[in-house]
């Protein structure tokens, strides 16, 4: 070493490496989605309305378009993202699982941002995790739709929170309107998302009350409104411009007025099984209120925003019907920032965290593999015994995962690709038509292929459908197959029908 230099010590303080505390906490995050969700990468036939948006967005590049040549009520925004995630390179299946993972990942780190507002950042980036935990148990690991809508609304949050960051001044104007606009969007991908955006609306009206006085807050709430209206508006007018009013209307409001909220008791158990799987993150929500309340000083001033939020998050899920699992995952986000203030209390906040951890991580690194691998397996199966005519003789899948429609790039014979439209009794009154109509003329265009379900466990079931079906198979198409389902449902298999003339 040159002595000139060694006369100059280098300092052990100046090697160390400093990590900045949101570098870590979202490396963290990083982590913990990689971890709870690669079991489901690949798996094609998780879940069931994912899959239907991925075809929706695949054919939308074929020249299709919703309402008219596939029928849904979800707001066109949901099929244009899955249109978007379609055009990604590679597999389809592949590219929403990464996308999905990707808006989990951004949501978890914005909760930790939100719950840094007034805890340090290692309860803050524990909130995250739960969330990114939450979202498997339930049934969002895969691409559902609230891990997109969520994202936005957690940044309209993160923005209505910020606009009002001053006690006694008028909300931030650019973020309000800004928080509007994300919950705008947020509403087109899912419609129920208005509520939450009511929640931001109501708060920044409030404190612009507040802080103003009510002429101001009267002025600002038109273009709070028209802002939040701005992306379905558009929505609107493109199809009235295209000259299809009529289907965006009956699919965006009639049918959701037709269909109503379900009152049977296969209903009433499937709430009763949401109201376990969500138990967790209300009892670590009002531990976490009981923190805010009477121990942290700084907490308060956005108590009455986190619970205004969780109020209406709670009317997003009830407002659905049908009650199932991923329908309760805006409240999973809703309540993070006060689950994060249980895993903040010193003296077990940490040990509270580690237990609601404890059957979330066994059941993604344990059990997860084990089932996607054979959901794998039985799609491959299904794969291999489908003819490769379905692209030109075409397939029907009257009941099962339409992610079949997509694998085999079959041609459809129904603009009613979605498993439970035509054979669901909900779905009778809402289609548009009548699901008997529905389905002869499906059948009428004889397609190669038909998949049915035999022993299914689906509640929702139309015994006038599944006769109609019988008795047009019978004598024009043979059982080629009996194929397996899914891991969880090892009673039921897909049958494979083959016209006779094939």
């Amino acid at each position: 070493m040159d002595r000139a230099l060694s006369r100059y010590p280098v300092s052990r303080a100046s090697h160390r490496l400093t990590i900045n505390p949101a570098t870590s906490a979202f490396a963290t995050l990083g982590i913990a989605t990689l971890l709870l969700r690669f079991a489901q990468l690949q798996n094609p036939i998780a879940g069931l309305d994912e899959q239907f948006y991925l075809l929706v967005g695949e054919r939308m590049w074929h020249g299709a378009l919703p309402y008219l040549d596939l029928w849904d009520r979800k707001p066109v925004g949901l099929f244009i993202l899955f249109a978007g995630i379609a055009a990604l390179p590679g597999n389809g299946v592949l590219a929403a699982n990464l996308m999905a993972a990707i808006a989990a990942l951004a949501t978890a780190w914005i909760i930790a941002l939100i719950a840094r507002r007034n805890v340090g950042w290692v309860p803050a980036t524990m909130a995250g995790i739960f969330y990114l935990a939450g979202l498997n148990e339930l049934w969002g690991d895969t691409a559902q739709s609230p891990l997109f809508y969520n994202l936005l609304i957690a940044i309209a949050a993160l923005c209505t929170l910020r606009a009002t960051v001053e006690r006694d001044a008028p909300p931030n104007l650019l973020l309000s309107l800004t928080a509007m606009l994300l919950a705008g969007v947020a509403i087109q991908i899912k419609t129920s998302a208005v509520f939450q955006g009511v929640a931001f609306g109501l708060w920044l009206l409030w404190r612009t009350w507040r802080s103003c006085g009510p002429g101001n807050a009267a002025r600002i709430a038109l273009p709070l409104m028209l802002t939040g209206a701005t992306p379905s508006l558009a929505a609107m007018a493109g199809y009235a411009v295209m000259g299809h009013f009529d289907a965006w209307w009956q699919a965006n409001i009639l049918s959701v007025l037709a269909k109503g909220a379900p009152r049977d008791a296969a209903a009433m158990e499937m709430l009763k099984s949401t109201i376990v799987l969500t138990a967790p993150v209300g009892l670590l929500s009002l531990l976490g209120l009981w923190a805010a309340t009477t121990r942290f000083s700084r907490w308060p001033q956005d108590l009455g925003f986190v619970l205004l939020w969780a109020m209406l998050a709670v009317a997003d899920f009830f407002a659905i019907g049908g009650y199932f699992p991923h329908y309760a995952l805006p409240l999973l986000l809703a309540c993070t920032p006060l689950v994060a203030r249980a895993f903040a209390l010193r003296q077990f906040g940490p040990l509270v965290f580690a237990l609601a951890m404890l059957w979330p991580a066994a059941h993604a690194l344990v059990f997860m593999p084990r089932t996607a691998a054979a959901d794998r397996a039985a799609a491959h199966a299904v794969m291999t015994a489908l003819p490769a005519d379905t692209p030109s003789e075409c397939m029907f899948i009257y009941e099962g995962p339409v992610a079949y429609y997509h694998l085999s790039h079959a041609c459809l014979v129904s603009r009613f690709a979605f498993t439970a439209h035509i054979s669901s009794k909900r779905e009778a009154h809402a289609l548009g038509i009548d699901p008997g109509v529905a389905l002869r003329h499906a059948m009428a265009r004889r397609p190669g292929t038909v998949l049915t379900m035999e022993n299914s466990t689906w509640i929702d079931r139309n015994p006038a459908m599944e006769r109609e079906m019988a008795a047009l198979l019978k004598g024009r198409y043979h059982l080629a197959a009996r194929l397996p389902h899914r891991y969880y449902s090892r009673d039921e298999h897909l049958l494979m029908w083959r016209r006779n003339d094939l």
